[in-house]
């Protein structure tokens, strides 16, 4: 007596086993809700400009860029400028390229930079001096040379008199 032994091809079993996973999907996505995305939005927006335009004012802060470098500042911050700026003393400066803003309960980031007129950030310079000297020493072995040079930089330090922010425009 003779047997034939069929065997069950893995695409079938792999028909099958998919079929389970699909049919089990689909019993839970039933239960999704779909978001109105403009809506939430819409009430984002409104919640950060009544934040900021409440009468309890917290303390906002900003994240600058200035001279190469990006600074957090807030009402009352000293920042240690380095190198030689046109700027006298005493003069009155609008940091105009601001990355972000925040407050206790918010915060606002820029693509790259936040709009001009949505906040400002105003200071004032207050010092221009020079950094101590430092002493850069240098010894050559084999060639029985040694220098010795003092450098001393130049630094600019800006006193941040407010951070303002209005509404957001949706």
């Amino acid at each position: 007596m003779l047997r034939r032994l069929v065997s069950i091809s893995s695409l079938s079993s792999l028909r099958l086993f998919s079929s389970r996973l699909f049919s089990s999907a689909t019993s839970s996505s039933e239960n999704a809700e779909i978001i109105d995305t403009d809506r939430v939005k819409n009430d984002v927006f409104r919640s950060i400009s009544n934040e900021i335009q409440s009468e309890k004012r917290q303390r906002l802060f900003a994240v600058v860029y200035v001279n190469g470098r990006q600074w957090k500042v807030s009402d009352g911050d000293l920042i240690n400028l380095e190198g030689n700026l046109p700027l006298s003393v005493g003069d009155e400066i609008k940091l105009e390229k601001v990355l972000m803003v925040g407050g206790a309960n918010f915060s606002l980031f820029g693509r790259p930079l936040l709009e001009p007129h949505a906040v400002t950030v105003d200071a004032v310079v207050v010092e221009k001096k020079t950094t101590n000297p430092e002493a850069h020493y240098v010894h050559l072995n084999h060639h029985q040379t040694k220098f010795l040079n003092w450098k001393s930089d130049e630094a600019t330090v800006v006193r941040i008199k407010s951070v303002t922010a209005k509404g957001v425009e949706q």
